[in-house]
Order: C-alpha cells, then sequence, then structure tokens
C-alpha cells in the first residue's frame, strides 16, 4: 500500500494488455506479444523494460508445489518498536516466499516453504522464533492449494486475445509433467537466476552464471521442459484497481472442503485458497477494490456457501515481500538479488 509522499499513477491499457499477456504466458516472445496486443515488438519490450525497472511489474520463478515439499502459514508476533527490523530479517530468509504486515492479533504473517517438515522446523522455529523482538511464533501447514496467485489476472485482454496468446505462446509445461528429478548444482543456480528474471534467456543465464552460452541454452531448455518451475509475472497491487489486500480465516466441515474451495475459486476477487491445519481449515486471500469491500464479500459468500463459516479477517497494512521479491512502501519489487538456495520459497499467494 502506498505511502501517504509517495504518487502512484494507474497503469495505461496498453500496460495492463502486456502485464495479462505475460501473466497468461511469462517467457512469451515480444513478437507473440506484439502481435496480439496490435504493437510493436520493439515498442513491447521497451514498454516491459520500464515497468520492470520500476518494479511495477516482474516475473520469476518458483518450484511447482507439488514438485516442492512442504510449507506453511506463520503468523508471527512482534514487539511495536521492533516491527520494521524484524520483517527485514525476515523478509531476507530465501524460505519466506510472502511476508505482510497486517491488523489483528498477529504483527505479520509469513508463507514459507521448505523441503520437508524437519527443514520448516529449523526455519520457522529455530530461526524466526530466535529474532529479537519475535513474541511468538504460530504455525499452520497446508495441506492442499486449490488456487494460487499465478492464475489471478489483470483483465486487460479479450477473452479472444488471451486464446490467441496461448495458441502462439503456450506457457511452460505443467508442474510435474515430465517428473525429472531434482536436478544439480548447475540446476540451482539456473534456477536463482530465474528467480531473479524470469524471462531470462540463455544468454542471460550464461552472463550470469559465467558458463557458456551453448551450455546454457540446453540446460535452461530441459529446466523448462521439466515441468519442475511455475513462471509468475506480478504486479505491485497499488498499480492494479484492487489496492485493498484482505485474508479469511474460515472453517467448513472436512467433507465438503474441497467443494468449498472449488466454488471460492471461481470468484474474481479470490486470489489464493488453501487448505490448512489448525482451528481454520480454509485461508483465503483476496484483492479488493476498497476496504468496505471486505465485509461485501463476506456477506457474498455467506449467500453462495452458507456452511462457510469466516472466524477472522484481516486488512493487509503493509506487503514486505511477495512471490519472493522484497518490496519497497508502495509494493513495488525492488532489486532482485539474483541468488536463492536449494530450499527456497514455494508460491501460495
Amino acid at each position: 500500500m502506498p505511502s501517504a509522499t509517495q504518487e502512484v499513477h494507474p497503469l495505461d491499457d496498453a500496460d495492463r494488455a502486456l502485464i495479462e499477456a505475460l501473466q497468461v504466458s511469462p517467457r512469451a516472445s515480444w513478437a507473440a506479444v506484439g502481435e496480439v496486443l496490435a504493437l510493436d515488438p520493439v515498442t513491447v519490450a521497451r514498454r516491459w523494460k520500464r515497468l520492470s525497472a520500476e518494479g511495477v511489474a516482474w516475473v520469476t520463478a518458483y518450484p511447482a508445489p507439488d514438485a516442492y515439499g512442504t510449507a506453511a502459514l506463520v503468523d508471527i508476533a512482534v514487539a511495536p518498536r521492533d516491527l520494521d527490523a524484524v520483517a527485514a530479517a525476515i523478509a531476507a530468509d530465501p524460505h519466506v516466499f510472502t511476508l505482510e504486515r497486517t491488523t489483528g492479533a498477529h504483527s505479520l504473517t509469513a508463507i514459507v516453504g521448505a523441503v520437508d517438515l524437519g527443514d520448516l522446523t529449523a526455519n520457522c522455529l529455530d530461526r524466526i522464533e530466535r529474532i529479537a523482538g519475535v513474541r511468538a511464533v504460530e504455525i499452520h501447514l497446508a495441506t492442499r492449494i486449490f488456487l494460487e496467485a499465478s492464475r489471478w489476472r489483470m483483465r486487460g485482454l479479450t477473452p479472444g486475445q488471451v486464446a490467441r496468446l496461448k495458441q502462439i505462446a503456450p506457457p511452460p509445461a505443467a508442474s510435474g509433467s515430465h517428473g525429472s528429478p531434482a536436478g544439480d548444482d548447475l540446476d540451482t543456480r539456473i534456477r536463482a537466476v530465474l528467480v531473479a528474471d524470469g524471462r531470462a534467456g540463455g544468454a542471460d543465464v550464461a552472463a550470469a552464471l559465467g558458463i557458456g552460452v551453448h551450455t546454457a541454452r540446453r540446460r535452461l531448455d530441459r529446466l523448462l521442459g521439466s515441468g519442475r518451475l511455475v513462471f509468475r509475472c506480478d504486479v505491485a497491487q497499488a498499480y492494479t484497481g484492487w489496492p485493498i489486500c484482505a485474508t479469511f480465516r474460515a472453517a467448513v466441515a472436512p467433507a465438503k472442503v474441497v467443494a468449498t474451495a472449488q466454488t471460492l475459486s471461481t470468484l474474481p476477487e479470490i486470489r489464493m485458497c488453501m487448505a490448512t491445519t489448525g482451528p481454520h481449515n480454509l485461508h483465503i486471500s483476496v484483492w479488493l477494490h476498497a476496504v468496505d469491500d471486505v465485509h461485501r464479500l463476506e456477506n457474498l459468500l455467506a449467500d453462495r456457501l452458507p456452511d462457510l463459516r469466516i472466524a477472522d479477517r484481516v486488512v493487509v497494512l503493509r506487503p514486505y515481500k511477495s512471490s519472493g521479491r522484497t518490496l519497497g512502501p508502495t509494493g513495488r519489487a525492488l532489486p532482485a538479488p539474483g541468488s536463492a538456495t536449494e530450499g527456497g520459497p514455494v508460491s501460495f499467494g
């Protein structure tokens, strides 16, 4: 959410269309995007360079959920005077995919990914709990992801344009489609480059890692074809027209979790929906036009899903990190460090 001293200029129609084109197919060529948008490829590339340089939009990559391990929603209580320092320390951890300051009982909420439960415990309990200023940590394991934020769309393209783009520039392979192994150290280093820039090509990888272009292209093609990575185009929320992010903690009878989540996933406001352990078995993240839409949406959910009980609702006051990228005060992505670890983040929200 922007500060009072930082002005946010709305995106024009061409920028919105470009961002959605990369949400549909994050690695599409500029020629393909230009054809769909009826713009010269050079113009499209120049627009994207400006958007990404300003941190308004970015493309990243992360392990597909079914190719990874485990993840959790982590509520963190922090002493108010230590909030910024604690948030900076937590955001620096590559295991932390999302970090937000919210209203409600907990100062910070994070989504953390790890290879397995042991690694998750070490990074949540042993590291985060020991940060000076952290008062308490509460962990809710993610048991199933029904909708992740990579499927959210800017709504800047017509259905015909979306169909055409998928035809001429299909998205990367579906997760796990080739069942490839985790890979070696070079694969890990290439993934680090793609975390920083999900559109990086063979020449970019070669330059970043100091390896031959032929090797970089061959290994990049193999990694892309494995289906073990999800590519995602994100946009600073303040520029989208949906500047309010809210989350609902909800509960429904276990037998109705799947059907309820499927209904939730059809609503345009919903960005992420996952099942969790703990007193609330559904965690729902939404983007809204205004704060009073929180109650409008809750009333809508009550009408459509009478068995769903909303136990808590909070509004995000400031996002510190999203899709693995550290954010500035207006929600723009700060320059990516270009490094990641094997135990890097999973994308949920």
